[in-house]
């Protein structure tokens, strides 16, 4: 996301809400070291399935250092604008997650971030390719805290057993096609349940554009984030894309979506699904803890399918290095101290805790089996790790690909924000759109390749194309 100015934040009744927005994100939610001691450490994160597990690590860790910790859990559609506020006014929570919206090496280069230095006990803790340079490290410094198994994807298809077991449908049976997906809402709608039969985060942006990603690479998009992997081109308007947001148009223009479902936020979408107003509800693995966060009874009606494709054949999606998902502030006046709290995660005790949690899968996905995770989430784990494989990335082959990333912008519209526009009614060319999309896109890669080379990156296109890649197959990172 693009920087906002301090000023056009504090402008006018805006000014009013920036403050209350900063002030309510500084505040504790009761995780200090105890009466009586001052705060010495602030953790910001935005992960809702793993907020009552991170109140309590931050407990743990306030006593074992002997420092308070404040933790505050955000909700994502808050916490950008929260942390942007917070760096221009230097009053970074000492621990964040990454949800700031900028490449690491922009993020390095403008004073959000302090090194992390780990044990070499912690460094062995996580699996062989966690670190890569430009993603989690810059010149060989480790900047941000990757968690995550990179073998995961945004939009499977959560269900309420009770709801579409009323209208005659089998939970063990989830559709696999667009066209069987449809005629299970239709069969909900008819069946004459109060509940809708789907619910979206259309109000979510950021979602909607990893979903629909993660839709038209499961329908045969060869690439990521509209950039085909053989030819590094930008194809936004290919047919795959195309005909998933039609798909959703389509539920949208029928009724079959919740009326409403166009100002949700991810976490306002979870809770109403969780509370009984939908029968279906697309979201990633997260979807499990963050709805036990919200209404723990909930998790015994909750069942899960796999991501839908056009024809119900089985799907392959791919994913890359996995990003940062913490980072230590770069005014810290504490560095020892966030130091000492991120090398705790990497422990077995929280990546135990972190499976239980059921928010993204940890590294090793084979501790899901024994974690304390209701059926539904293992199922999906198991498919994951039968279903993602790995991904050509241009930063792992050639590091100075960094330097690009660093002098890229924001793209807005994006691809989000064209689905929300498509479906609400704004956007009514739709291919226009994602040919603007993909001209836009390629101009700003363009600008950023020439200011990396005008710096003396030895970097162009052709670090963007795989012409090796092989659909269904990992792509191995060079030696």
């Amino acid at each position: 996301m693009p920087q906002i100015s301090r000023r056009s934040l504090l402008a006018g009744s805006g000014g009013l809400s920036a403050l209350a927005l900063l002030a309510a994100c500084g505040g504790s939610s009761g995780s200090g070291a105890g009466p009586g001691a001052s705060a010495s450490l602030r953790w910001w994160d935005h992960f809702s399935a793993l907020q009552k597990f991170h109140k309590e690590w931050a407990k743990t860790q306030s006593q074992a250092l002997g420092v308070a910790i404040e933790y505050t859990y955000n909700d994502v559609s808050r916490s950008t604008e929260a942390l942007q506020l917070a760096n221009q006014s230097k009053q970074l929570p000492d621990i964040y997650s990454n949800v700031v919206g900028l490449p690491l090496p922009a993020l390095v280069a403008e004073g959000w971030l302090h090194e992390i230095t780990l044990s070499d006990q912690a460094k062995a803790a996580l699996p062989e390719g966690a670190y890569a340079e430009g993603i989690t490290t810059i010149d060989g410094k480790l900047y941000g805290l990757p968690l995550f198994s990179y073998q995961q994807y945004a939009a499977a298809q959560w269900f309420n057993v009770d709801v579409i077991g009323d209208a005659g449908l089998d939970p063990d049976s989830p559709p696999a096609s667009y066209d069987e997906y449809r005629a299970n809402l239709e069969k909900i709608k008819a069946s004459g349940s109060d509940a809708a039969p789907m619910v979206l985060a259309l109000g979510g942006v950021a979602r909607m554009r990893e979903q629909m990603d993660d839709l038209a690479q499961a329908a045969g998009f060869p690439g990521f984030q509209g950039t085909k992997y053989t030819t590094g081109e930008f194809a936004y308007d290919d047919d795959t894309y195309v005909n998933a947001i039609e798909f959703w148009k389509e539920l949208n223009d029928s009724g079959l979506i919740l009326a409403g479902s166009g100002s949700l936020t991810v976490a306002d979408a979870r809770t109403r699904w969780a509370s009984g107003v939908a029968g279906y509800f697309p979201d990633g693995p997260w979807c499990a803890g963050g709805a036990k966060n919200v209404v723990p009874a909930f998790v015994e009606k909750m069942g899960v399918g796999p991501i839908l494709t056009p024809d119900g054949a089985a799907p392959t999606t791919y994913r890359g290095t996995p990003p940062s998902q913490f980072f230590i502030a770069g005014n810290t006046k504490n560095p020892e101290q966030a130091n000492a709290v991120i090398e705790s995660m990497t422990t077995t005790d929280y990546q135990k805790g972190l499976a239980a949690g059921m928010d993204q899968p940890p590294f090793d996905l084979s501790v899901v089996e024994s974690a304390d995770v209701i059926a539904p989430y293992k199922k999906l784990c198991g498919w994951f790790a039968d279903t993602v494989k790995r991904a050509p990335e241009p930063i792992v082959r050639n590091p100075q690909i960094a330097k690009v990333q660093a002098a890229q912008k924001p793209i807005s519209p994006h691809l989000g924000d064209i689905v929300q526009g498509y479906l609400g009614g704004d956007v009514k060319d739709l291919k226009a759109a994602l040919r603007d999309l993909n001209a836009r896109s390629s101009a700003d890669r363009d600008q950023a390749i020439a200011a990396a080379t005008a710096g003396g990156a030895q970097v162009s296109l052709a670090d963007y194309a795989f012409a090796d890649w092989q659909p269904g197959q990992d792509w191995v990172r060079p030696a």
